[in-house]
């Protein structure tokens, strides 16, 4: 191959490169399912409801894209399913609070969602 056709080529592969990778990231941060967004929301407004509905499907949209951004989808589902049955009273609640693993993932997803709740304004 000649220098000429390779820097040819290797021009083409950086362009390609360069166009692609916004969308990489993008698509990393877009991998929630649209049902798992809508519920967070709906949850989310539930826990709200003293609040505007409208106003609260912005704010809830924003938390969940938050979240999106610092979370895989399947951290996501860990870390929100451990903190979600660490709120459940008496002994099924204890079981998840003193394993080690799933506190820990709980408490990630309880700073995680703190932080984005106040981005977005949600109190």
């Amino acid at each position: 191959m000649t220098t000429r056709k390779l820097s040819s080529t290797l021009s083409a592969a950086l362009l390609t490169l360069a166009i692609a990778a916004p969308y990489a990231a993008t698509a990393a941060v877009n991998d929630y399912p649209t049902v798992d967004r809508v519920e967070f929301v709906h949850m989310c407004q539930r826990e709200n409801a003293d609040k505007p509905p409208q106003e609260m499907v912005y704010k809830c949209s924003c938390v969940i894209d938050k979240l999106a951004v610092d979370l895989p989808y399947e951290d996501y589902v860990e870390a929100s399913t451990a903190f979600y049955a660490s709120t459940i009273a008496g002994e099924r609640g204890q079981v998840i609070r003193n394993e080690r693993v799933a506190k820990g993932l709980a408490d990630q997803f309880r700073d995680l969602l703190g932080k984005a709740r106040k981005s977005c304004f949600v109190s």
